[in-house]
């Protein structure tokens, strides 16, 4: 009897070097990297295919790294640490590893880079391939169910099957959109295990406002300065696009700042305020108003400002503005005027909320770094177990900064557990 017990033990276990959980962006770089040493690598994902998140990046295109990758476009963690894990696979040795696998690259506006096939299954693919080539064994809608370690790790099953290995890298993610596969069970199994766990939000994320108006003007974009303030004073600035939306505002300048608003909304009021001309300092725009109205003096005040800003966006800013819009621009009064300037400059919302976990790109928050290896992404508090991706605090800028950090810290990982 004792035998049988035993030898079923056994069946059910299967023994690897390195036990990989999560086939994201990080998990799948780590594996191939370990791999290529020779060793015996399980890739184990609940999902029934890899990448699903690489497949949703860049509206299916996969933004896969930027030109301009550096620590300054990162929060969270030290900048030592994250410069530690960039500067041992940045995003020219991250371009050259995917040409490598024979995906020619693209660049785009801001350093962004992509396939040249604009499809983001076309990397998909190439790691496919890369993997089978390494020998990874690839183990899906194989959800974990329990990770202990005693004088190894045993990896257990929702199905009862065992996987026992010497080393572990979790690159199970943070909780962004969830539906892809990210539900923080791994922030669970890492705190059990002594982790210190930095609260966990949403970051590049959509933001609702208590005003309702940006519905009247959904689907508009408009390039613009914008900054967030608590009590008054910026916590944070950002250049770039902006979307009017029926809950609020998105687009990259308000989600790269999402961060920054959910660390802080609920201690204060924050605000966000929107320069439609930032290029043009108050009085030399106020010039240009000015003249225009001069110079269109039959024509009403809202056709007059056609040229200057999106027809249905001058109406909501002139009724802001308690200006009647089909008035002749020469009858507005210079009161009127500053007043539609002070909404051009500074046109203000409330924060009221930001979006849900599920709709944002990427969490902030994760593994305390300072309980890390910079140069391993080893853990220092339980042995031979290593950390990748989006599960450690730290998060980038919007424009293929993340999947750069997914890149970076996976080879970093993968590299280091296959070191004795």
């Amino acid at each position: 009897m004792l035998f049988a017990i035993i030898h079923c033990i056994i069946v059910l276990m299967k023994v690897y070097d390195i036990a990989i959980i999560g086939a994201g962006p990080a998990g799948i770089m780590a594996a191939i990297i370990a791999a290529e040493t020779g060793q015996k690598v399980i890739l184990i994902e609940k999902n029934p295919a890899i990448g699903r998140k690489i497949l949703a990046t860049g509206n299916g295109r996969c933004n896969l790294t930027n030109k301009f990758a550096s620590p300054d476009r990162y929060h969270g963690a030290d900048h030592n640490f994250i410069k530690d894990v960039l500067s041992k696979f940045d995003q020219h040795e991250t371009m050259k590893f995917f040409e490598g696998l024979g995906l020619m690259l693209k660049e785009e506006d801001n350093g962004r880079i992509f396939p040249r096939t604009n499809q983001a299954s076309s990397v998909v693919s190439s790691l496919e391939h890369r993997l089978t080539e390494t020998g990874v064994e690839i183990l899906l809608n194989s959800e974990v169910k329990r990770i202990e370690n005693h004088d190894c790790w045993s990896i257990t099953l929702s199905d009862g099957q065992v996987i026992s290995s010497g080393k572990l890298i979790l690159t199970t993610g943070g909780k962004a959109a969830h539906y892809l596969g990210s539900s923080g069970d791994g922030l669970f199994w890492v705190k059990n295990l002594g982790h210190t766990i930095k609260t966990v939000h949403a970051a590049l994320v959509p933001i609702e406002t208590k005003e309702s108006w940006p519905k009247e003007v959904q689907g508009i974009k408009v390039e613009a300065q914008v900054s967030l303030k608590r009590d008054g004073q910026r916590i944070s600035l950002k250049t770039g696009d902006l979307l009017f939306t029926h809950f609020g505002l998105s687009g990259p300048a308000i989600m790269a700042q999402a961060r920054n608003a959910a660390a802080n909304i609920n201690e204060s009021t924050i605000t966000i305020h929107i320069d439609l001309f930032y290029d043009l300092e108050i009085k030399e725009l106020d010039q240009k108003i000015a003249e225009i109205f001069s110079q269109s003096g039959k024509k009403t005040i809202k056709n007059a400002l056609s040229g200057m800003i999106p027809q249905n966006l001058i109406n909501v800013l002139l009724r802001l503005s308690n200006i009647d819009g089909d008035r002749k621009a020469a009858e507005i009064s210079r009161e009127k005027r500053l007043a539609l300037l002070k909404n051009f400059k500074d046109l203000t919302l409330t924060i009221l909320a930001i979006r849900p976990l599920k709709e944002a790109q990427v969490t902030a928050g994760g593994i305390d770094s300072t309980e890390i290896e910079s140069k391993t992404l080893q853990s220092k508090i339980a042995k031979n177990l290593y950390f990748a991706g989006e599960i450690i605090d730290v998060d980038g800028d919007s424009g293929g900064f993340n999947l750069q950090w997914a890149w970076s810290s996976g080879y970093v990982a993968g590299q280091a557990a296959t070191q004795k």
